[in-house]
């Protein structure tokens, strides 16, 4: 009896101790480095990239810690990934009972052209995102504090200490989502998004919808320049760009608000001169580039302290003095030209000595006051315009007008040949004139005198004399507008880039 006590004590002594062996010698197998280039190999061969892991530390039965993970370039030539720590654990369910997912922890991820040649970046980006789609691949991966950074051409995005995940739906569509508060080294009150959907796509993955939504950022930290071609590095913006790749090629959309922008850079290549002036506050509707090429931009806001001479340097009156304030309530321009433009404004102390002389008919003295109602064009047609031109009265000195100049402006304008007497100057007292537009036909009308019908009153012989009134007739202005927009558009198509070979996603 005894000694079948002394044998079945040595039986579970055995069985006990052999079970600890076990579990001990699979434990130590777990943290060896065998195992950690057993598991290196694995992501390798998932990858298709080259991989190294530091250490495993088993966590439960159902994860596996992995630190200091490192997914290289091919040929090794960078480092597509660094991750400090990279937990896996199972997530078994009803329909796939071989679920797990992927946490990771600290590290960096630069996606980058200084690094990286150009056929690195789709195949990257396809080995980390196609094991999703697979079978047997992780339900969603997580990450936290991770520096993660893209730059491509000119344009460079960093994000860091992100967080977010990628998960997959079926094998047929992701999604991934990134947060920050730190963006291109520009510390943010509010947090910068990231939000993307993508799908297999042939061998490949496509990006079918990928957006960043940024809160208030200095315009040359968003990156617009580099990204939409915008060539502003002043103000500040507050919006949305949304990229899509599609059967046609990419496109890109970006929306929002701008604030303080510089008007010459708003207008640079695009006018004669670039227009001075400031933009307090622009809503930008929507930017629409298609394939590197700008196909629609809709916007609203106000431009201030506009310099006319600016304005109209197209006609070569460069010289101009004062400034015009617009309202544009709305802008919708595309490759046609201008779809639909709404806007009013004006403008005080503009120089007609400045004005006259840059047409070079002679000189005339005074202050315009300029107000425009109205401001309407649709498809490149003016439909209408409601425009005041009301010359203020003098304060030191009488304002005059030279008679050629006089004579040179009734003659073309008006057809109306004043008589010879008339003296080398003409003090005038009061000057105005109600433009209307409707269809590209012009009707002018008087300010003041009898029935307000009268345009110009001038000073002869000691006593005020009106001297021009408003016509009777209408004027076609469809001639001058057609040369106008056959130059305007040779001067566009002269600014604006050769659209680039389509790039395929």
């Amino acid at each position: 009896m005894r000694r079948r006590r002394l044998v079945l004590l040595a039986i579970v002594a055995v069985l006990m101790f052999g079970s600890f062996a076990v579990i001990g010698g699979y434990a130590w197998y777990l943290r060896s480095g065998g195992y950690c280039q057993r598991c290196a190999a694995r992501l390798e061969s998932r990858l298709r990239l080259p991989s190294d892991i530091g250490a495993v530390v088993p966590r439960a039965r159902q994860r596996r810690e992995f630190r200091d993970v490192v997914v290289w370039l091919p040929e090794r030539r960078g480092r597509a990934l660094s991750c400090e720590r990279a937990l896996v654990v199972r997530t078994p369910s009803d329909d796939d009972p071989n679920a797990y997912e992927i946490r990771l922890s600290g590290g960096a991820c630069e996606i980058s052209t200084r690094t990286w040649l150009r056929q690195d970046y789709r195949a990257v980006v396809e080995s980390g995102l196609r094991p999703g789609f697979a079978p047997g691949g992780p339900r969603r991966v997580t990450f936290e504090n991770m520096n993660v950074s893209f730059e491509r051409d000119q344009f460079r995005a960093e994000l860091r200490q992100a967080a977010g995940l990628v998960g997959f739906e079926g094998l047929q569509a992701g999604h991934a989502s990134i947060v920050c508060r730190e963006f291109n080294g520009y510390p943010c009150d509010e947090p910068v998004r990231v939000a993307a959907e993508f799908s297999p796509h042939g061998s490949g993955i496509r990006i079918d919808r990928l957006e960043l939504i940024a809160p208030d950022l200095p315009v040359r930290v968003a990156g617009l320049r580099e990204l939409a071609g915008i060539s502003v590095a002043s103000g500040r913006f507050n919006g949305r760009l949304v990229y899509q790749e599609h059967e046609q090629g990419r496109r890109l959309v970006v929306s929002g608000r701008c604030l303080d922008l510089e008007l010459p850079e708003c207008t640079a290549g695009l006018t004669p001169v670039p227009w001075r002036g400031r933009c307090p506050e622009i809503e930008l509707q929507e930017l629409r580039v298609e394939n590197r090429s700008p196909t629609r931009l809709r916007f609203r806001g106000t431009l201030t302290e506009v310099a006319l001479g600016d304005i109209l340097a197209t006609w070569g009156l460069e010289g101009v003095r004062g400034t015009l304030t617009l309202d544009v309530g709305l802008a919708d321009l595309s490759p046609r030209g201008i779809d639909r433009f709404v806007a009013s404004g004006g403008g005080v102390g503009i120089s007609l000595e400045s004005l006259s002389d840059a047409l070079g008919w002679g000189t005339m003295t005074g202050c315009l006051d300029i107000t425009i109602a109205d401001l309407t064009i649709e498809d490149n047609q003016l439909k209408s315009l409601d425009l005041a031109l009301i010359v203020a009265d003098a304060t030191e000195s009488p304002n005059w007008i030279e008679g050629r100049l006089l004579r040179e402006i009734l003659s073309r304008t008006f057809k109306i040949d004043l008589p010879s007497f008339l003296p080398e100057r003409v003090e005038y007292t009061r000057l105005g004139v109600k433009l209307e537009v409707r269809d590209e036909v012009l009707y002018i009308f008087g300010t003041h005198g009898p029935h307000e019908t009268a345009i110009l009153t001038v000073r002869l012989f000691e006593r005020d004399l009106p001297l021009v009134f408003e016509p009777r007739c209408s004027f076609d202005l469809r001639p001058w507008l057609d040369d106008l927009r056959a130059r305007a558009a040779a001067q566009l198509e002269q600014a604006l880039p050769t659209p680039p070979e389509q790039d395929q996603p």
